[in-house]
């Protein structure tokens, strides 16, 4: 017996089905920039069809050359294990994506049904499958052997490979006939059918051995024969079928299909094909693979009995979230299981409604592929889910739901026709309460990024924690969306809160826009934030959690600003805000501030004159005290990083603009006081405050109230501040003055610093919070740590004088005991 036969007869031993071990198994070697066409002389699979997600193992003959670079060059197989085998004798690899390669053992022909059995529990089918499908979710399925890192790098290069390959394949068309001159939807339906093809084709299956390759009329028949699809019109009249013919030589020539899953096939066809101008005509939307991938994954489908889920998909679009769950649903029913059983139970299991008959054709035909080899059955139904609260009926009959709503309001004419739409102006909120309503076992929702502080989702958020024990809010980058640059967030909800569970578990992840890239080709987000809340007598709704949040825990019992100071924004006009204002004086116009546009902490900006005509102004903020002293902050932020804010005294008595806030105190602080209190303002903590607690978009009162702020004023603080906004109004050249009020700046900060008397490990945090970002001052300005490099020290010890890094510092802070003492001491230890 050889040993590919020693490891056949093992694997069956092991519980592989006989269908699912694969003799002279041949795949796309997606990591080689080439793509060449590898074979293994045995692959084994946890379940059909075969593809780099089910690959168990597999064994190779060895050949020239090291080991290890063998083993390297079959990672795209997918298997976590590779046997080398040479003559009598193998060796057992862990394949890794990213990290070494890691060699087991080596064993003789005759230990490799021993090596099996030893390995039972370990090496069977069910278990190396969910350890690649729930691994990374679910600890308790891990193993050790089975990289968790492999998978994403293999699925990452597939799916740039596909895309890259229909790319081309429309390019092919497109040389022949322009496309301008093919019909959208059938250009759609046709490259479904030549995918569709191909996937039968390279797999083998017996119906492609019936048609004609050379022929684009058999193949098109042949397909819609198998998946009972109407045929498409590629008549020669129509001059056509010539670019259609390019396309399917295009893709014939391309990466082989065998060992690509085909919910990949899905995703990247509809990603790639449906342009955002069609998807913009037809009303389809398209929600990222990742992003779909990671609500699916982190709802955790695999803690529930499959025969419990029912999944649904309002608003379906393209169907993403549906070939997401598919994914996932068939990897939880049993291994045994064969394709038809599977097919039969997930659609009973999987539902989606779309208003658009051609995005509902498009992500039928996305089920389709990513359920090969099996037939169609699919049904997306066309339906307006906000006519006579049809959504709310529809969701009653499902416990999870996955959705990516319309963001818009409902317009005047909707809001009159749907009785939904009488309700509130926003169609994302009225999906969230329906949702909320059905109250499911789980959700997962895309949302407006203003869902996650945002007062126009209050109620719901809220809503949530009443409702959910397990929480996550994921605030994702700009331009995730291909044809949306709308900002958006995810909500994910899961495990229904039982009578008396008071405690909620609340994850906060972000995905910073330096990570978008990653985030979508592989799914690897940036910072996650967890803790538990003990909710109270009613939930605030404070579902995310801020960065920083150790440094906001220790100030929770602060005083704030709002404690000190009524603030308010300045006036607004009935018309345009831009036509408000002249630079010379005006009949009925004040002297002011108009916009805060690059503005700079502690220095107003160059006054205007202001409208103040009664007929021009809206609201009563010209009633306000604006000639008495205050303090002026921006309301708009100053930037898109973490140095949002700038605040400056004002003793000129004048008007401002809604673009800033004016600040007033009933507790007759002085000029040196309120300089104090601009300098806190412009400091890190109220900066670092406003960045992580208010929206993006704008700065909100009520936030700026809760800024916390220091018990005590340091007595000196008003007087640098004054000294060094003396500087400023006196030098010609700001930024020429760097070197002169930079020090003096650090040393405001430090004061600032150590009033709030945080922890080292806390101010570091804080401190590394702002990274390289550019602060809003009127001279150059380095980061602290650039300034003043010494880790481990505070601000203050640093400023100082009393540290010097190259100094001797240490030795004279922590001198030896005198000799006596020292022997003292050892006696008394003793």
């Amino acid at each position: 017996m050889n040993v590919v036969n020693a490891i056949e007869d093992a694997a069956l031993s092991t519980g592989y089905r006989r269908e699912a071990i694969v003799r002279d198994y041949a795949f796309a070697d997606v990591l080689d920039p080439a793509d060449p066409t590898r074979q293994v002389a045995l692959a084994a699979f946890t379940q059909s069809p075969p593809s780099y997600r089910s690959a168990a193992f597999a064994a190779v003959s060895a050949g020239e050359g090291e080991e290890s670079e063998l083993v390297r060059a079959h990672r795209a197989l997918g298997a976590p294990l590779l046997f080398v085998v040479e003559g009598e004798r193998l060796s057992l690899w862990q394949v890794r994506g990213e990290k070494p390669l890691c060699m087991h053992e080596r064993v003789r022909v005759g230990d490799v049904a021993r090596l099996f059995e030893e390995n039972q529990d370990k090496w069977c089918p069910d278990a190396i499958h969910r350890a690649k499908s729930i691994g990374a979710v679910d600890e308790s399925y891990q193993l050790d052997f089975v990289d968790l890192g492999l998978l994403p790098v293999v699925e990452g290069e597939i799916h740039t490979k596909l895309d890259r390959l229909l790319v081309e394949t429309l390019a092919a068309s497109s040389s022949v006939q322009p496309d301008s001159q093919l019909d959208s939807k059938l250009l759609f339906r046709v490259v479904f059918r030549l995918l569709a093809a191909k996937v039968l084709q390279d797999r083998g299956h017996p119906d492609a051995q019936l048609w004609n390759a050379e022929d684009l009329t058999s193949i098109l028949a042949g397909i819609e024969s198998y998946y009972s699809l109407p045929p498409v019109d590629v008549r020669e009249g129509r001059d056509i079928l010539p670019a259609f013919s390019a396309a399917w030589n295009c893709l014939r020539r391309g990466i082989s299909f065998a060992n690509i899953s085909a919910d990949d096939l899905a995703f990247v066809y509809e990603n790639t094909l449906v342009t955002p101008e069609a998807r913009k005509y037809f009303g389809t939307h398209s929600t990222p693979r990742q992003l779909a991938e990671y609500a699916v994954t982190r709802l955790g489908l695999h803690r529930f009995d499959p025969e419990e889920i029912s999944v649904y998909e309002p608003f379906a679009g393209a169907g993403v979230f549906l070939v997401s769950a598919l994914r996932h649903m068939r990897d939880l029913l049993p291994v045994g299981w064969n394709d038809r059983k599977r097919h039969d139970f997930l659609i009973q299991h999987l539902a989606g409604d779309e208003v658009d008959a051609f995005a509902c054709e498009v992500a039928m035909l996305s089920l389709i592929l990513a359920d090969y080899p099996n037939r169609n059955g699919w049904r997306i139904e066309q339906a307006d889910l906000f006519e006579d609260r049809r959504l709310q009926s529809r969701l009653q009959a499902y416990n999870i739901v996955l959705c990516n709503p319309p963001f818009q309001d409902f317009s005047d004419e909707e809001r009159s026709s749907y009785l939904i739409g009488n309700k509130a102006y926003s169609k994302p909120v009225e999906v969230l309460n329906a949702v909320l309503e059905s109250c499911p076992a789980g959700f997962a929702v895309v949302l407006p990024r203003a869902f996650i502080l945002s007062r126009k989702f209050a109620a719901q958020r809220k809503r949530i924690e009443e409702l959910y024990c397990d929480i996550e809010v994921v605030e994702l980058p700009d331009r995730i969306f291909r044809s949306s640059s709308v900002e958006s967030a995810l909500i994910i909800a899961r495990e229904q809160r039982p009578a008396g569970r008071t405690v909620t578990a609340l994850c906060s992840t972000e995905v910073p826009d330096q990570a978008r890239i990653a985030f979508l080709k592989i799914g690897e987000t940036g910072e996650r934030r967890c803790t538990e809340r003990v909710i109270g007598d009613s939930v605030t709704g404070d579902l995310w959690i801020p960065r920083l949040h150790p440094v906001w825990d220790y100030l929770q019992t602060f005083p704030r600003l709002g404690d000190h100071f009524r603030i308010h924004r300045g006036i607004e006009w009935q018309a345009n805000q831009g036509g408000s204002w002249v630079s010379q004086r005006r009949e009925g116009y004040r002297k002011g501030l108009h916009s805060a546009r690059h503005g700079w902490q502690f220095v107003l900006s160059d006054p205007v004159w202001l409208d103040c005509r009664p007929e021009r102004l809206r609201g009563r903020a010209f009633q306000l005290p604006w000639k008495d002293r205050k303090l002026v902050v921006n309301a708009g932020r100053l930037s898109r990083g973490p140095w949002r804010i700038g605040a400056a005294l004002d003793k000129d008595a004048l008007l401002c603009s809604q673009q800033f806030f004016g600040l007033w105190s009933d507790q007759r602080f002085s000029d040196t006081e309120l300089l104090a209190f601009a300098a806190i303002l412009n400091g890190p903590v109220a900066n670092a405050f406003l960045a992580t607690h208010s929206p993006a978009e704008r700065i909100r009162i009520h936030d700026v109230k809760k800024i916390p702020v220091p018990s005590d004023l340091p007595s000196q603080l008003g007087e640098l501040v004054a000294e060094y906004v003396q500087i400023l109004k006196d030098s010609k050249t700001l930024y020429s003055l760097g070197e002169q009020v930079e020090p003096l700046l650090m040393q405001i900060d430090a004061e600032v610093l150590g009033a709030y008397d945080l922890p080292p490990r806390l101010e570091r945090q804080l401190l590394a919070f702002f990274g390289d970002a550019d602060r809003p001052v009127a001279h150059d300005w380095r980061h602290w740590d650039k300034a003043l490099p010494a880790p481990g020290l505070t601000l203050a010890e640093r400023t100082s004088g009393r540290f010097h890094p190259d100094g001797s510092w240490f030795r004279e802070v922590f001198r030896p005991l005198p000799a006596d003492e020292a022997k003292s001491l050892r006696i008394y230890r003793t």
